[in-house]
């Protein structure tokens, strides 16, 4: 049986129909994956940087309580002062006090001057001991 010329491009024009409204379905899907995943990626950005903002907030108390404790308040008055709770200007301090006792990362402190032959300066043990490499 023969089909006839007008039925193969009906036939062929029924089938690139279909297939157009299939890309077009894809399309959309495609469309929506990325939309998906490019909110995902700025929510963490906005909240790296909100985490960011918060630890900045945090340090800035830290340090005004510490300013406080220096000019000869006590934790009732830094309290009252602040508007928190004792146990709350407890904790601060803590951490004040922590933050103090840990010296800052500097380039200098990161990585000990060596003398040259593979040794720390002032240090006759050799740079690739246990705490040396520890350190790194």
């Amino acid at each position: 049986m023969m089909v006839k010329a007008s039925e193969a491009m009906s036939a062929r024009a029924k089938a690139r129909q279909a297939k157009a409204e299939l890309d077009a379905q894809r399309a959309e899907q495609d469309r929506l994956i990325v939309d998906a995943a490019t909110e995902f990626y700025e929510a963490a950005e906005a909240l790296a940087a909100a985490q960011a903002a918060a630890a900045v907030a945090e340090e800035l108390r830290t340090t005004s309580v510490a300013r406080l404790v220096d000019l000869g308040q006590s934790e009732a008055q830094i309290a009252t002062l602040c508007g928190i709770e004792a146990k709350e200007v407890r904790e601060v301090r803590r951490r004040a006090a922590a933050a103090q006792s840990k010296p800052k990362a500097t380039p200098s402190a990161a990585k000990p001057a060596t003398a040259g032959n593979g040794q720390r300066a002032g240090d006759d043990s050799p740079a690739g001991d246990s705490q040396a490499t520890a350190a790194a």
